[in-house]
């Protein structure tokens, strides 16, 4: 329809989310990874920031749960270098951690937000940047994690902010979210319930209930809904290391069952 924005699919360049989303994501889509803490959420976060940036891509991180410092470290311990990128302008760190501490940061791709619980002043600073860099039809914003949000600000102002940037970010300026939501807070139970309604698609990771009952934690993860595109639902093993997240295949190794002889099922033993 005239004046309407035709949808792009897109890969993530994540080969094994790329397996699992067979035509490639919307651009315009709100995305949430859905899991409780250490089953890779954040890792995979770094994973898209580099990705994006890779083929050219504006990249907004929005820190929460860590310094902008720290998520460069573990972005560079999976092998990646984010200096060129901020030194390009392509990066931009949105700091909503680092009020807690005294610090100044010289550095041009860093915006050290003091008042993070001040939502309208953090959406209207997000748009902001989006201006800044650009992102119409192209770019991502990475938020970690809204689960923060939440301690900072009532829960209910986060879910209408949400609302707020899926209009504004992906809708408005076809631009693709992606956040990292933990659950397993009783503070913040049912609010997972909230988002599912809200988004257009979640990715959920777990630990594989069989080997947790053995005390081995397994990372999965799983397409549970995309609006908008085909996509697998099964479960997939997986691991991060260097190169970044990778499918595992587990084999299970079969047992030779001995073969019992004719002639020893039929001797008799020796009398004495």
């Amino acid at each position: 329809m005239k004046g309407f924005k035709e949808r792009q699919n897109i890969k993530t360049d994540i080969q094994l989310l790329d397996d699992l989303i067979i035509d490639g994501l919307p651009r315009d889509s709100f995305m949430v990874l859905l899991g409780e803490g250490g089953t890779g959420k954040s890792a995979i976060l770094g994973e898209l920031c580099y990705r994006f940036l890779k083929k050219g891509e504006p990249v907004i991180y929005v820190a929460l749960d860590n310094s902008p410092a720290s998520v460069f470290s573990d972005i560079n311990s999976l092998g990646w270098d984010l200096t060129p990128f901020c030194e390009k302008g392509l990066l931009r760190f949105l700091d909503c951690f680092s009020f807690r501490m005294k610090t100044d940061y010289d550095e041009k791709c860093i915006t050290l937000l003091r008042e993070p619980d001040d939502l309208p002043n953090f959406t209207d600073k997000l748009v902001s940047i989006m201006d800044e860099l650009n992102m119409d039809g192209k770019g991502i914003v990475l938020i970690d994690s809204l689960t923060e949000f939440m301690t900072l600000s009532d829960p209910s102002q986060v879910v209408d902010s949400v609302k707020n940037w899926r209009a504004r970010g992906t809708k408005e300026r076809n631009v693709l979210f992606v956040t990292t939501l933990h659950y397993g807070l009783k503070a913040f139970e049912g609010f997972a319930d909230v988002f599912d309604y809200i988004v257009d698609g979640i990715i959920d990771l777990r630990y594989d209930p069989t080997y947790m009952a053995s005390d081995i934690l397994l990372k999965q993860i799983r397409v549970r809904k995309i609006k908008g595109a085909d996509h697998y639902t099964n479960w997939v093993n997986f691991v991060i290391q260097k190169g970044g997240l990778k499918p595992l295949i587990i084999e299970t190794k079969k047992t030779k069952k001995k073969k019992t002889s004719n002639k020893s099922k039929n001797k008799n033993p020796k009398k004495t």
